[in-house]
């Protein structure tokens, strides 16, 4: 019997072992589990398109993936011909994308008035977070900047461009400046919880302001700042052709203002490189698209330049409008739209350098107005 005892004694004593074993090897899998990475970081291309309703003007955001381009993925729903969305900027952390959208016009307001809304990468959840335009992302996911009216008044039913109305749109393109626009820099987590309005970061009532693209993290007399680039143009001057727009750059905190471009061209949507050692811009420098006695409007070709405004180098040349360019997350690529009245806009890649142009997206309908980021991609476990 004693035997018996002692015997089942060590059996009960190896088999609570051995599930102790079990537990602490779980426990500690667990615990190593915690440290391991279960996403990433892939590269994807947010534009605007009409290919779903061609015959319609107004656009809906879609991603694709590079090289891959035949994975495209829907992200707004809408009829095309009243209601359009664009402009779209995923966040360096790859979890969200904010966009334009006109969705919440009010009935005889411009067809081109603007929205910012913000929605999860799957397209889920779009909510609306305030009045304004083309917004860019601070580095760390959590600010943004964007053009928008200063004083905040909505467009009278009878003004159109080109009437120099505060609150109307200046232009008849998709996101444009209004007549006294500035640019805004807010927390977006302040902004929809309704706990804090925009701060007003260039504030000057006789320049135009648009086109604001936020900086990577920049080294600076051995600090690390942050700056955003935007273009301006007086009110006083010609928003469809404007050749005093230039482009400046300022700090986040609105010091620090300074110009980066001297010339009678117009430049528009100037986007850091992924290092903030250069600026890509479009630049109106083609050659005219009609003969004498025509009107000589040149085309707009793509540009670059050091963070500076030093050496400032023309990477196209054509006689079609090449537009919105923005450096692929490793700075190798930059991606932009070319077209014109008789060519539909279209999604091109071409090397830093200008090298390699090739066109990307095809018909049916018009796509452009890229950006390039990243998207959080959960890994298989």
């Amino acid at each position: 019997m004693k035997n018996q005892i002692e015997k089942g004694t060590t059996q009960m004593f190896m088999r609570v072992t051995v599930i102790g074993l079990v537990l602490v090897t779980c426990l500690l899998g667990l615990h190593a589990g915690f440290g391991k990475t279960t996403f990433d970081l892939e590269s994807r291309i947010a534009f605007a398109s009409t290919r779903r309703n061609p015959e319609c003007i107004l656009p809906e955001v879609f991603l694709m993936s590079f090289p891959d381009v035949t994975n495209l993925q829907r992200l707004t729903d809408n009829d095309g011909c009243t209601h359009g969305d664009g402009l779209a900027a995923l966040s360096p952390d790859g979890k969200k994308i904010i966009f334009d959208s006109n969705r919440n016009r009010a009935e005889g307001e411009p067809i081109n008035t603007s929205d910012l809304f913000v929605m999860n990468t799957d397209g889920t959840e779009q909510i609306f977070v305030v009045r304004g335009s083309s917004a860019t992302w601070s580095p760390n996911s959590k600010l943004i900047a964007f053009h928008a009216s200063a004083s905040g008044l909505a467009c009278p039913v009878s003004v159109a461009p080109p009437n120099p109305v505060p609150g109307c749109p200046s232009r008849n393109d998709p996101g444009p400046p209004t007549w006294d626009s500035d640019i805004f820099v807010a927390n977006l987590d302040d902004l929809l919880n309704h706990t804090a309005t925009p701060t007003n970061l260039t504030n000057n009532p006789v320049m135009i302001d648009d086109d604001a693209s936020w900086s990577p993290p920049l080294l600076e007399s051995g600090q690390l700042v942050e700056k955003i680039v935007f273009t301006s143009h007086p009110v006083t001057d010609n928003p469809l052709q404007s050749n005093q727009a230039e482009i400046y750059v300022i700090n986040t905190d609105g010091t620090g203002l300074m110009r980066l471009t001297f010339n009678t061209e117009e430049e528009r949507g100037p986007s850091w490189s992924p290092d903030g050692t250069q600026i890509v811009y479009a630049c109106r420098k083609g050659d005219p698209q009609s003969p004498p006695p025509a009107p000589q409007i040149k085309t707009f070709e793509i540009c670059v330049m050091n963070a500076d405004g030093n050496n400032q180098v023309r990477l196209t040349n054509n006689t079609v409008q090449d537009l919105t360019p923005t450096f692929s997350p490793d700075g190798e690529k930059i991606v932009f739209h070319r077209g014109s009245m008789s060519v539909p806009q279209q999604i091109w890649i071409m090397n830093a350098d200008g090298t390699g142009q090739t066109q990307m997206t095809f018909p049916p309908g018009i796509n452009n107005i890229a950006n390039w980021g990243l998207l959080r991609v959960h890994l298989p476990q």
